[in-house]
């Protein structure tokens, strides 16, 4: 089970549960696109503009994101 939460600078808060890394790879790169700013540190992704954040558990940040190392 992975679970995707997605948190924006207006306050917008989303939380969605995933089966499968696919779909979760999937949701997650349609809030903060595919190559996003990834903080390995602290395990988040942030879209390029700086509005979205994605965070996860049930996966690593980079499975979500492959090709973003």
């Amino acid at each position: 089970m992975i679970t995707i939460y997605y948190e924006s600078i207006d306050r917008c808060h989303k939380r969605k549960t995933f089966n499968n890394l696919a779909e979760a790879q999937e949701y997650a790169q349609e809030w903060v696109g595919k190559h996003p700013t990834i903080s390995s540190t602290f395990g988040y992704a942030v879209s390029d503009d700086g509005i979205g954040k994605i965070t996860c558990n049930g996966c690593g940040i980079f499975e979500l994101f492959p090709g973003s190392y």
